[in-house]
Order: C-alpha cells, then structure tokens, then sequence
C-alpha cells in the first residue's frame, strides 16, 4: 500500500486500531477481568445516541466511526462491576457533542468530559482502569509503539512528545521538591492509563487546536496541572487536568480562533 494512500485515510482509524490493541492485548494476554459485555455496552450505546442524535439534528445518517471510537475508550479507561455506568457514560460523550459547540465543532474530548463527570459523581460505581492490567512491560512498551505510530498519524505526535516530556519533568520535581518517591512519580507513564490518556484521549483530532505551538501549550499545561492535584493526592489527575485545561485555555481559544475566522475576508 503506497504512502500516500495511507496519509489520506481519516486519522481516528488508526486511534481505533490503537484502542484495539489494548483490548485484544487486556482479554487474551493480560487475564483482563472486565469481560466483552462492557465493550459492547459501550459502543452500542455511543451508536445508537450517535445515529439517532445526528440524524435528528443533523437530518442526515452518518457512519458513526467516532461513536466507536468513544464507546471502546470508555470501555478500557473505565472499569465497573455494572453494566449501566458504561451505557450512561457512553450516552453523556455522544450528547455532550451536540451539547457544547462553537463554530461548527464541539469543544471537549467527549471521552473526557463524560468520564470526569461519572467518576467525579459516581465514584461508588465506577474507577478508572490502572489496577486491572498487569503493566507487563514487554506489552505496555509494544502498546507504546502502537500508541507513536498512531499519533504521528493523526499528525498529533507533537503533543504526545510535548506531553510525555512535561510529564516527565513534573515528576523529577515531583522527586526533588516534594520528596515523592522515584518509582512512585515515574511508574504511571508505563501504566495503561497514561498510554490510554496519552495517545488516545490527549490526541483527539476534532479537539486539539490546529497549530503546534497550542497543542504543546495545552499538552504542558495538562501535565502542570496534572502534577498540582498529584501533590494534592487528587485520583483520577489527568482526566480532571484535561478537563480544567479544557476550560482555561482550549475554551477560549476556540472562542478566539472562531471569532477570528468569522472576521477574515472571505
């Protein structure tokens, strides 16, 4: 298959096959015990919502490759002993999509905002994934090649090196400053959770600003804030720094890009 062909592709197909891996890999290689049902929960749901929102709104049927995406995120990234949290967590990504938007696109990484508010509210119901993967290195680190590959796909490999490398540095000062142990501060980056947060939720084409220099401006400043509620000993810290970064810097400077636009000759 020649080059050009594959850079034509739409880049959420390889963000899928990435999403994919981690289920292939969790249900026959790492004893993962959150089973099918709570996949097809999941992207059933973010189908169905996605079809029938999109075709009332919208007036037209669309082919919901980005329901899929969702309802396989929210799968892996959330993990619950009930069916239902995944069904209302899939419900509120779709919804949210048609909920907030500015100049023709919606603000917030649907996964995202969804999950914040279930595990914000819900938290007796449902966490997030670390504790049901082995983090067998082997396997994170060919999930973590996967995870490149599909980044530089979607041409967002940019914030991936941006934020792995804030990251990192937090963390070393994190050791330094604040007597946090080594292992403690560096061993989430090799953890299912960051690789999912990373590569799938930090990436998101449709929500990632369209310069380099913004998306390594929010990369860094979800690791800053991210590494804040880590002192604080906040769970859940790179869901809720995505989202808290969402609303400082990406709300407004989509508001500002959109104005923008609109006030360029056409």
């Amino acid at each position: 298959m020649k080059l050009d062909t594959i850079k034509k592709w739409d880049p959420r197909y390889f963000i899928l096959a990435f999403l994919f891996s981690f289920v292939i890999t969790g249900q026959f290689f790492l004893d993962f015990y959150q089973k099918w049902d709570a996949l097809f929960a999941s992207i059933v749901t973010a189908v169905m919502v996605e079809l029938l929102l999109h075709r009332w709104i919208k007036k037209a049927w669309i082919f919901p490759l980005s329901a899929i995406i969702s309802g396989t995120g929210i799968s892996l990234i959330l993990n619950s002993y009930l069916l239902w949290p995944y069904v209302l967590t899939s419900t509120i990504a779709i919804g949210m999509k048609y909920v907030f938007r500015i100049g023709g696109g919606h603000v917030f990484n649907p996964n995202n905002i969804a999950i914040v508010a279930v595990l914000f509210f819900l938290p007796q119901f449902v966490v997030s994934t670390p504790k049901q993967w082995s983090n067998g290195f082997l396997i994170m680190a060919f999930i973590l090649v996967l995870g490149i590959i599909a980044a530089s796909m979607a041409r967002r490999l940019d914030t991936v090196l941006a934020f792995i490398g804030s990251y990192l540095m937090f963390a070393l000062l994190r050791h330094v400053f604040v007597d946090e142990p080594l292992y403690y501060a560096l061993g989430p980056m090799m953890g299912a959770s960051f690789q999912l947060f990373t590569f799938f939720m930090l990436t998101d084409p449709k929500t990632t600003p369209s310069t380099t220099l913004m998306r390594v401006v929010i990369a860094f400043s979800v690791a800053a804030v991210d590494a804040y509620l880590r002192i604080h000993q906040i769970t859940n810290s790179l869901f809720y720094a995505a989202f808290i970064v969402t609303i400082l810097i990406g709300l407004p400077y989509r508001i500002y890009s959109t104005r923008k636009n609109t006030m360029l000759p056409s």
